[in-house]
């Protein structure tokens, strides 16, 4: 009788296998935050361009439309949301660390990834309850507009989805770089003052 084969000792993945797959999230890291920062730019142009057309049609033009300040209003939403979640990634969000000099490395460490897993449970639950949200506005019509209230309320469920795109890359590596600012001028300016590390 032959005797059993031993299982396979459980190795980890090699380093070549990590490295591609950290790589591979970095990348899709990059393109959502252009993404973001995209929809950022295009959102504030947005609310630019109404505000000042409301301007003009106000002391120049005289047309009957009434609804710059609507849709300057619905741009307004959507870069407030997604702002604070491309600030959140790029680590530019307020922090209090009152405590931060008398904590180790370690306790840091720790305390910055309960801090993250809970604000991801915070933004899941937000874009779980805000979808119902977004379902309710579908039935109120913004007043002088084609759009309903589900256009405003996406703003918020979009800007979760960011937030938990964002922390869960916070969560599976800690130590993700920061991506390059847009509008830095050095190109080896890896450190942006007044970020939190």
């Amino acid at each position: 009788m032959n005797a059993p084969m031993p299982a396979p000792a459980r190795t980890r993945a090699p380093a070549s296998e990590a490295s591609a797959w950290r790589a591979a999230v970095l990348r899709a890291d990059r393109a959502v935050c252009w993404i973001g920062r995209l929809a950022v730019a295009l959102t504030l142009a947005m609310v630019l361009v109404f505000c000042f057309a409301q301007v003009l049609d106000r002391y120049v033009l005289k047309t009957q439309f009434d609804a710059w300040d609507q849709i300057a209003r619905i741009g307004m939403l959507w870069c407030a949301f997604l702002g604070a979640a491309m600030a959140l990634r790029e680590r530019r969000n307020v922090v209090i660390d009152i405590i931060d000099g008398h904590l180790s490395e370690r306790a840091r460490r720790v305390r910055d990834r309960l801090f993250d897993a809970m604000l991801l449970a915070l933004a899941a639950t937000l874009f779980y309850k805000g979808l119902d949200v977004v379902e309710v506005g579908h039935f109120q019509d913004i007043v002088g507009t084609p759009f309903t209230y589900a256009v405003s309320y996406a703003a918020l469920t979009a800007g979760m989805a960011f937030f938990m795109l964002f922390l869960a890359l916070r969560l599976l590596i800690p130590d993700a770089p920061v991506p390059r600012d847009a509008f830095a001028r050095g190109d080896g300016d890896n450190e942006m003052p007044g970020t939190h590390p």
